[in-house]
């Protein structure tokens, strides 16, 4: 049994496979806005909701916003799962020794 899904195009159902797309992908600015959720400074303790306030209110208290770079994670050490037993049993050993 094989299900199908239809979508509504000029009043009609169609198999959403054939059907067309309903709005043209055209390109478009992105557009950031100036809100957002309430916020405290760490530069001078007020609360601001607008982007371009919070900013204005960190440049004039001589400091920057940081931490939106991407920083490059080291490798993680690959996990040998022969290994764990050895290593389970030498902390057994070294915990009993004490």
């Amino acid at each position: 049994m094989t299900r199908t899904i239809y979508v509504l195009r000029g009043g009609e159902l169609v198999d959403k496979r054939s059907a067309s797309p309903l709005h043209a992908r055209a390109p478009a600015p992105t557009v950031r806005p100036d809100g957002m959720g309430p916020m405290r400074s760490m530069a001078d303790g007020r609360i601001y909701d607008s982007r371009s306030a919070y900013h204005a209110s960190v440049r004039a208290a001589g400091c920057e916003i940081v931490g939106d770079e991407r920083a490059p994670f080291e490798r993680r050490p690959v996990f040998e799962p022969g290994r764990t037993g050895a290593d389970i049993k030498a902390a057994i050993e070294q915990l009993r020794s004490r």
